[in-house]
C-alpha cells in the first residue's frame, strides 16, 4: 500500500484560492519551475510546497503531513502579504474529498519564521508549515 499524499490537493487549493491568484499563479510541487528563481531586479513571486514529512496515527487510517510553503516576493512585506494570503487559503479549512478519493479532514497553518533571503538569488521569502490531517488510503 502506498499512502496518499495530499500536497497535490493544497497546492491546487492556494493556486485556485483568488487572492493568491491575484499575487500569482506560480504554485510548485517540490521545486521551482524555470523561470519563476530569477536574479536581483528580476524576482516574480511564486510559492513552492515541498513536504517535511508526515506521521500515522496508530489506530486509525490517518495520518498528519506536514508541509513547507516557501512563499517568495519581490520584497519582504510583499512576501509577508503572499505567506498570509497562501494561510488564509489553506487554514481551518474543514472535511473535503476529492474527486480522486483523497480524504482530508483539516488543514492548518502551523507557523513560521518571518521573511528571509534565499541563498542562492537573494530573493526575500516567508514560509510557513501546513498542517494536514489525511486519510492514508483513497476512498473508492
Amino acid at each position: 500500500m502506498t499512502l496518499v499524499d495530499p500536497l497535490g490537493r493544497i497546492l491546487t487549493e492556494i493556486r485556485d484560492d483568488p487572492t493568491v491568484a491575484a499575487i500569482t499563479t506560480r504554485i510548485r510541487g517540490g521545486e521551482p519551475a524555470p523561470g519563476d528563481a530569477l536574479g536581483a531586479g528580476s524576482y516574480l513571486p511564486f510559492v513552492v510546497l515541498t513536504r517535511l514529512g508526515g506521521a500515522r496515527l496508530k489506530r486509525c487510517p490517518i495520518q498528519e503531513v506536514r508541509l513547507l510553503a516557501k512563499c517568495y516576493a519581490t520584497t519582504a512585506p510583499n512576501a509577508a502579504i503572499l505567506a498570509g494570503a497562501v494561510s488564509d487559503a489553506i487554514h481551518a479549512k474543514g472535511h473535503r474529498i476529492t474527486a480522486a478519493g483523497v480524504a482530508i479532514f483539516g488543514s492548518f497553518d502551523d507557523g513560521g519564521q518571518g521573511a528571509t533571503r534565499d541563498p542562492d538569488t537573494q530573493q526575500w521569502h516567508e514560509d510557513l508549515i501546513v498542517q494536514v490531517n489525511a486519510g492514508t488510503e483513497l476512498l473508492t
